[in-house]
């Protein structure tokens, strides 16, 4: 007789370290969320908000990097 396998689905055991990166994560996509409403983006040269089109390179970097970086940390604990 052939058997077929039991998917068994477990629950995940996230630690405090999960957690905090999750936490930063979403902290991070919640600036890109921010940035992208009010279309700025904050400068560490002049240590103030720049508008999209001052600093279009700048805006463009931080949103596709803070996307990235931000759903990797989120996502991270769940797929590894």
């Amino acid at each position: 007789m052939y058997h077929k396998e039991v998917l068994l689905i477990t629950s995940m055991d996230l630690t405090l370290l999960d957690y905090i990166r999750i936490s930063i994560g979403v902290a991070i996509l919640l600036y890109v969320a921010n940035c992208l409403a009010n279309q700025r983006v904050w400068i560490r040269k002049t240590f103030s908000w720049g508008s999209r089109e001052e600093y279009p390179k700048i805006f463009q970097m931080n949103i596709i990097g803070g996307l990235l970086i931000g759903l990797f940390l989120v996502a991270g604990p769940f797929l590894f």
